[in-house]
């Protein structure tokens, strides 16, 4: 009886012991120094408190409530450097890393640029490219979320090209502004010049493979610069995917293409070994919770809402 009751003693013993010890199991790794490289979603685009920090900066602020924050807490960092960019495309994250890659017509749209110019500034860009290298050497933790403009950077660049013209933005905003028919004709008008179009054919032929190449270069570059860091690569999310008409998703529409680019993340780059990868499902956002009119620059502006932040830490955290 007093062995039955010592065993009793010694197994609840072990079983408190293994209580105690799985939150230690569960609870995310520490890293001292979070680098953060990407687009407009890892800078806050859309939470109250961004700004727009500029072509020629390094390192932009952090917004509070945008998902580098919660990383950050969650992995107890002391420092957070942000070195991600509103409107970068892989070909722009590319030609900041890599000295010897031309890119592409485009760059100086999101790069350091020559004053009345849209040529690359070379000086500016060198001195933006050794500031990102410095913070990437510094740290043990980083995350790279790239491709959402790279699969939609026609549509991107064409409402970017349309707000700089001031004559077609009168005529825009004469007719009343936002509306989708008018838009499109001056959409349209804005595609008919020659150069223009000739360089949206070239960008939507090239875009998948062309993101393909830049990515894993990046990747590369990445490992190069520090092979010690832990690198968390994020997919891209269907913006469609939280939202239904009459019980009917219409997040399918749009899969395919954005499959193609987690599909290449997840296992087809030949450096998939340098990172884990992490998927993103179910990320609120502005266009899947309908509220299209959010941003008055952009209809239908899939960056994630607040929660959609959150929910998109707690998947970069579940991996660590």
């Amino acid at each position: 009886m007093r062995m039955t009751k010592k065993l009793v003693a010694v197994l609840m013993t072990l079983l408190m012991v293994v209580i105690c010890c799985i939150p230690a199991f569960a609870k995310a790794p520490k890293y001292d120094n979070y680098a953060v490289l990407g687009d407009s979603i890892p800078t806050g685009y859309m939470l109250p408190g961004y700004k727009y920090a500029g072509r020629k900066t390094v390192l932009w602020p952090v917004v509070p409530n945008s998902y580098p924050t919660f990383v950050a807490k969650g992995v107890g960092a002391k420092n957070t450097y942000m070195l991600a960019h509103s409107g970068y495309r892989t070909a722009d994250l590319r030609r900041v890393l890599d000295p010897d890659f031309a890119g592409d017509y485009f760059n100086a749209r999101r790069l350091p640029k020559l004053a009345d110019t849209y040529a690359v500034d070379q000086a500016g860009l060198e001195k933006l490219r050794k500031g990102v290298i410095k913070y990437l050497k510094k740290s043990d933790l980083i995350t790279l979320q790239i491709g959402a403009n790279d699969s939609f950077q026609v549509i991107v660049i064409l409402f970017e090209m349309l707000r700089e013209n001031q004559e077609l933005l009168a005529e825009l905003q004469a007719s009343g502004a936002l509306d989708p028919n008018v838009t499109t004709k001056m959409l349209e008008k804005l595609a008919q010049d020659n150069e223009t179009l000739l360089r949206i054919i070239e960008m939507e032929l090239a875009s998948v493979q062309g993101f393909r190449n830049n990515f894993d270069v990046i990747i590369k570059k990445i490992h190069e610069i520090n092979p010690n860091a832990k690198v968390v690569v994020l997919g891209l999310y269907n913006p469609l995917e939280c939202f239904n008409i009459a019980g009917i998703s219409p997040a399918p529409l749009i899969q395919p293409l954005i499959q193609g680019f987690n599909s290449y993340m997840q296992s087809g780059s030949q450096y998939s070994k340098y990172y884990t990868y992490c998927p993103l499902t179910n990320i609120e956002n502005y266009m899947g919770t309908l509220q299209l009119f959010a941003n008055p620059e952009l209809p239908g502006d899939v960056h994630p809402t607040p929660k959609g932040h959150q929910q998109i830490a707690d998947q970069i955290l579940a991996v660590l």
